[in-house]
Parts: C-alpha cells; sequence; structure tokens
C-alpha cells in the first residue's frame, strides 16, 4: 500500500516557487511580478533561481531583456492554465460563502431609541454585511458570550478590552405638558413629595433612580416609595406620554418626544450619573473588517459631542 501511495504522490516544486516563475514569465519582468505578489523583487529572483535548481533547467535568460528558454516556453502556459483554473474555482466559494455577521450586543432602550434610527445608515455602507443585534436586559460576559461588540451600561471591567465611551448619562425628570399643568407643583421638592413617579428597576432595587435623584438634589429624607416599577427606560418613557408619571431619565433617550414637545421638564435639572455607555470590542479583534467598520462608524455617529452634555438614560439593567 505505502509503495503505491508512493509511487503515484506528485513530485512538484513548491507552489511559491512556480507562481514566482509563472508572473515573471508573463511580464518578462522581475520588477512587475513582484508587484503582483506583493513581495520584493530580490525575492522573486530567489524562487525561481530555487525551482530552476529543483528542475536542473534553466528556464529564464538573464539578458537586458529577460528571454524565456525552450524549458521556460513549455512550462509557462501550463501554470498559467493551471492556476487560472484554480483562480476561477476559487472565486466561485468566494461568491457561493457569506461573511460572517456581525454580532451586537446592545442595552435595550438604547437600541431601540438611539441605535436602530441609526442603523440603516450602517447598512447602507455596508450592504453585504449580516447584522445580528440582540439587546439582553443586563451587561453581558462580553469576554465570554460570543459578541463581537457589545455596548455596556454602567460600570464595567474593561482589562484586556478596547473600550470607547459613547455616552455619559445625565438625568432629567420628564413629564406630559398635561401632567404637569394639572398637578402645578410648586417646586422641585414637592413634585418628588407627592407626584405620581416612573421608576426603572435596577436588580433587586425598584426605587434607586429616584431615591438617588433626591439625595443628590439635597431632598434625601423625602419619600419615593410609590408609583409604577418597570424594567426598562423605554417603558418608563412610554408611561410618561400617556401621563402616568414623571420619569427620571436622559433627554438623549427621547429625544423626538422633548423635541415636539411630548415631554417636558417640569424644573430644569440636568444631572450626570457617573453612568456610561460604553462600546466594547476584543483587542485582538479589532482588525477584522466587520468590526472595524462597525466600530468607526459608531465613534462617527454615535459619541456623545460637549453640546450633548446634557443628556443619557437611567438603570443599570436596562441602558
Amino acid at each position: 500500500m505505502s509503495t503505491n501511495r508512493n509511487k503515484n504522490r506528485r513530485q512538484l516544486p513548491p507552489l511559491n516557487a512556480l507562481r514566482a516563475f509563472e508572473a515573471v514569465a508573463r511580464f518578462l519582468s522581475f520588477t512587475k511580478a513582484a508587484d503582483e505578489l506583493l513581495v520584493t523583487q530580490s525575492a522573486v529572483s530567489r524562487q525561481v533561481k530555487n525551482l530552476e535548481d529543483i528542475l536542473g533547467v534553466a528556464l529564464i535568460l538573464r539578458k537586458a531583456q529577460l528571454e524565456l528558454t525552450e524549458e521556460g516556453k513549455r512550462l509557462l502556459p501550463v501554470l498559467t492554465d493551471s492556476f487560472d483554473r484554480m483562480d476561477v474555482v476559487i472565486g466561485s466559494f468566494r461568491r457561493q460563502s457569506k461573511k460572517p455577521p456581525l454580532s451586537l450586543a446592545v442595552p435595550p432602550t438604547y437600541a431601540r431609541r438611539v441605535m436602530l434610527p441609526r442603523l440603516p445608515d450602517f447598512q447602507r455602507a455596508n450592504p453585504d454585511l449580516e447584522i445580528r443585534m440582540e439587546t439582553p436586559p443586563v451587561n453581558p460576559d462580553f469576554r465570554n458570550s460570543g459578541h463581537d461588540l457589545a455596548i455596556m451600561f454602567g460600570e464595567m471591567e474593561a482589562d484586556g478590552l478596547i473600550a470607547d465611551v459613547l455616552m455619559r448619562e445625565r438625568w432629567s425628570p420628564l413629564a406630559s405638558p398635561d401632567l404637569i399643568k394639572k398637578a402645578a407643583w410648586p417646586d422641585l421638592k414637592a413634585m418628588i413629595a407627592k407626584a405620581p413617579l416612573l421608576h426603572i428597576r435596577q436588580g433587586n432595587d425598584s426605587w434607586h433612580d429616584w431615591r438617588q435623584l433626591a439625595r443628590q438634589v439635597g431632598f434625601a429624607g423625602l419619600p419615593v416609595e410609590r408609583g409604577l416599577v418597570v424594567e426598562t427606560a423605554d417603558q418608563a418613557v412610554q408611561a410618561a406620554l400617556s401621563g402616568g408619571g414623571v420619569v427620571v431619565v436622559d433627554p438623549v433617550l427621547c429625544a423626538d418626544e422633548v423635541a415636539s414637545g411630548k415631554l417636558v421638564a417640569p424644573f430644569e435639572i440636568s444631572m450626570p450619573t457617573g453612568r456610561v455607555y460604553t462600546l466594547v470590542c476584543r483587542a485582538d479583534e479589532t482588525d477584522l473588517a466587520r468590526i472595524a467598520a462597525f466600530r468607526a462608524w459608531a465613534l462617527s455617529v454615535l459619541v456623545e459631542t460637549p453640546s450633548d452634555a446634557a443628556t443619557a438614560d437611567t438603570g443599570d439593567d436596562d441602558a
């Protein structure tokens, strides 16, 4: 069995040497062959010399103008035809194969209210790229999640990751104009003490955001444990639009509603929370085309500008 296999084994020179000779023979130029093969001229010359040594014949006459020997003339069309046929078959594989999809993990409210309205621009620029977006209610374990990129909300460990801050959260209380007019709260203290409040659950803490806001504005003792508790900032905004209460949220997450006057700030407050939205990817994957393209787009479109510094979201578990 082994003897038969040895008899049938092809005795071919190294592929790089054959490619180098084929390119030089087509162009009759070491320089042009080197440009095509993306190597140095000396590397091409060495490969051709190596092939001639292996075959035991001269293939190229090195004169002022390169010439092929009779052996070189016999070998060139065989190699060119073989490489062309390989290129056709391999090219068909590439056309049939799909590019790896871009896998994203994005907080649900940020995805719906910030990412999705802008994403068509990225899709138009990358029409052949499949995008798979997941919206987990909490930050994923990115190192083990299998996502290409993720947008994290709140605090996180970024060791070994490339982390780009997209947005720094700032709080403002917002409510429908009808509710504000009807309630007529005389001041911020009265609003916190008496208004129907909308809460975004933070883990097991149903009252975190309003309790924190009251503490920051100097009313730590005021009761805030009342009203509707929901899972995401998007749900809280929808409740506020319906007149269900006052939500404390970053206006960036409801920019259209604020711009149209459907949500109004009863009192002018814009308070940083210290929490951020951060785009993360693995340091050894930044050169992958799909990841590099999305990261470049995100940094040009999603990054908060100084004029935006009065806005962002609520709720570590939502974002």
